[in-house]
């Protein structure tokens, strides 16, 4: 049977959904941007996250952060709206770009969960009434976590139009995964049919894609280094990224299709004691290349899943 468990996290609420076993879990900070802060599937802590009130609150790593409006980049924050040229604040000075869109560090309510005999279900909701200057459209983002035992686990996403025009929108999430060990070194990765997507200095798409398959088969990740997205290619509705290290096995799948989860962003960190794998709607700086972008009508959203299954030999 699982529990919910609410905790003290600096001046947050922990939440903890917890199988009587100990085996699968999983926590987050609803009101720190709904991040996640364990996900323990078959007894092993799998993501690298945020290990304190304060490193949630500042989060520079946006581990598992929810993204939205869109993911990844924005050239110099800016892009045209309905004749608008509208700005985003520059968030990351080193390439002059807006990353990760405003979710990070906002007050997400969690308005519901489901707790049974082998899964439990969390459901997160943010509101916005078009109060910000860059982004002035009223919209409803929400999140549903649902932990399986032993180790399953899955988010779906979706961003709604509230407004009365049409709004540019893009989700991701941006986890950290380590499998329970201390370097990526070892650890073997297979990625789905892509392409690579060329960008610039500042990381921003030069609308050139490269063939790419590195990965098309396991192979040990070993010094490479990727800050990558990929447009992915390949046939049917998922799309799956495995990784792997001694006994241990995680299979990263996503929606694909139209609407759902089209592009990946791979990210092996300086630290090199794990990898993000970044489900994304969209290209890097989609608000301008329209790349993957969904355009919502008054009352419209877009709703997508992923997931993890965890297992160990």
């Amino acid at each position: 049977m699982f529990k919910h468990q609410v905790v003290s996290f600096g001046k947050y609420e922990k939440h903890i959904f917890q199988h009587a076993s100990g085996k699968a879990l999983f926590s987050l900070v609803p009101a720190c941007g709904a991040c996640l802060l364990d996900l323990v599937l078959e007894g092993k802590q799998i993501i690298d996250s945020c290990k304190t009130p304060v490193e949630a609150s500042l989060n520079n790593w946006a581990k598992s952060s929810m993204l939205f409006p869109f993911p990844n980049r924005l050239r110099n924050g800016r892009y045209e709206w309905g004749g608008e040229i509208l700005e985003f604040p520059v968030n990351d000075p080193a390439t002059g770009t807006a990353l990760h869109g405003l979710g990070i560090d906002k007050d997400i309510e969690l308005i519901g969960y489901e707790i049974g005999e082998n899964e439990a279900t969390a459901v997160c909701q943010y509101q916005s009434k078009g109060e910000f200057p860059y982004y002035p459209f009223p919209f409803t983002f929400s999140a549903v976590f649902k932990v399986e035992y032993p180790g399953q686990f899955t988010i779906t996403l979706a961003f709604r139009n509230d407004g009365d025009r049409a709004i540019p929108a893009g989700l991701g999430w941006h986890p950290y995964f380590h499998l329970g060990f201390s370097d990526v070194k070892d650890m073997e990765l297979q990625m789905p049919a892509c392409e690579l997507v060329g960008i610039d200095a500042a990381m921003i798409p030069t609308g050139k894609r490269y063939g790419y398959d590195d990965f098309v088969t396991p192979q040990k990740i070993g010094t490479t280094v990727l800050d990558n997205c990929f447009a992915l290619i390949g046939e049917g509705e998922t799309a799956e990224t495995l990784l792997r290290q001694g006994s241990h096995q995680l299979r990263f799948w996503q929606e694909t299709g139209p609407g759902k989860y089209n592009f990946l962003q791979v990210f092996t960190p300086p630290h090199r004691n794990s990898i993000a794998v970044e489900p994304m709607t969209c290209n890097i700086d989609a608000f301008n290349n329209g790349e993957g972008l969904a355009v919502l009508e008054p009352g419209s959203e877009i709703r997508a899943r992923f997931g993890v299954d965890f297992r160990i030999a």
